[in-house]
């Protein structure tokens, strides 16, 4: 009940940026797939009800999509899009 909208947002973006570059990436495999088309499932489906009521089931998926969206992230290296978000994070 505490946790504020921007965080679920910018969280909930977050994971879905790596779920799609995870997709995307040329070391992509059958199993990062798998992980990344999972974890966006939850998360496009949760997105808004986690943002808007904050129901524990929403924020169990947005957590589940989370960690899959780590699994394949991380099994799969990073994109351009990542290495850009470091560089400009770290200035800003």
């Amino acid at each position: 009940d505490t946790l504020p909208k921007a965080l679920i947002a910018n969280a909930g973006v977050d994971a879905m940026t790596h779920a799609i570059e995870a997709y995307v990436s040329v070391a992509q495999t059958d199993f990062t797939k798998m992980h990344a088309l999972e974890a966006l499932e939850l998360l496009f489906g949760s997105i808004v009800e986690s943002y808007e009521k904050g129901t524990p089931t929403s924020r169990d998926d947005i957590h589940r999509g989370a960690t899959l969206a780590g699994l394949a992230f991380s099994n799969s290296f990073l994109g351009i899009c990542h290495s850009l978000a470091h560089k400009v994070g770290a200035e800003f």
